[in-house]
């Protein structure tokens, strides 16, 4: 009686056999360390999920906090002439609203200092700072900011801002180096052609107006239509 071949399809599964056979064996020698394996495991993945909710808990709460010192910024002050929302905060001055925002964010960074929010409150601290007339408070806060956060999308607005206070503390030249910068990038929230135009104020203030007779000719050149580029024009006008 002649042999019958063996088929390709049952090699394999001899092979899928064989295997299995030698992994239940396997278990059978080392079951204890298995169970080890598979308790360390479960346990990561039960961690992980905890660390995911302890982290969203976390950022939420600060994202609160966050909520409410912007609302401490945006709120009306006593006489301004707006009109108060219902059950919403009044201050009795600017100087008290802004003091009020800052110990907001200060708590804010204390409490959640890796979080986005937390990073974020230092921004909106160096604003309130500046408000208040603290220059030199407001840029070591924005620095922060941008050390912490340089991909956040406030980051160009800060970088902006503090190009106008150093400009308005008599260090022009470094605004300018931050405008410039400004002015090559072409994503983000903060449009290349207002960083040009500032750079074109700077120049003007700094006296140095054929430099900024130079900025705005490539304003007007590289944004025809945009805004920015009429009144580049216009002061153009009060170069000549």
């Amino acid at each position: 009686m002649a042999s019958r071949r063996i088929t390709r399809r049952e090699m394999k599964r001899d092979d899928f056999v064989s295997a299995m056979g030698r992994f239940t064996f396997w278990m059978e020698e080392h079951v204890k360390e298995a169970l080890l394996l598979g308790g360390a495991l479960v346990v990561v993945v039960i961690g992980s999920i905890f660390l995911v909710q302890y982290l969203d808990q976390r950022e939420a709460k600060a994202s609160a906090l966050l909520g409410r010192g912007l609302e401490m910024l945006h709120a009306p002050v006593q006489g301004d002439g707006s009109a108060p929302p219902a059950g919403g905060l009044v201050y009795p001055s600017e100087q008290e609203k802004l003091q009020a925002a800052i110990a907001q964010m200060d708590s804010l960074i204390q409490s959640y200092p890796r979080s986005r929010s937390g990073r974020l409150a230092l921004y909106y601290k160096g604003l309130a700072q500046d408000s208040l007339g603290q220059t030199p408070e407001a840029l070591k806060t924005l620095t922060q900011f941008l050390e912490a956060s340089p991909d956040n999308y406030a980051a160009p607005m800060a970088q902006a801002a503090m190009a106008r206070m150093l400009q308005s503390t008599g260090q022009g030249q470094k605004a300018l180096e931050i405008l410039e910068r400004l002015s090559k990038q072409t994503s983000g929230v903060y449009p290349p052609q207002a960083a040009l135009m500032e750079m074109g104020r700077c120049l003007e203030g700094m006296g140095k107006p054929e430099e900024a007779r130079k900025v705005y000719e490539r304003l007007t050149k590289e944004y025809p239509n945009s805004d920015y580029s009429r009144e580049a024009q216009e002061r153009l006008k009060g170069i000549s």
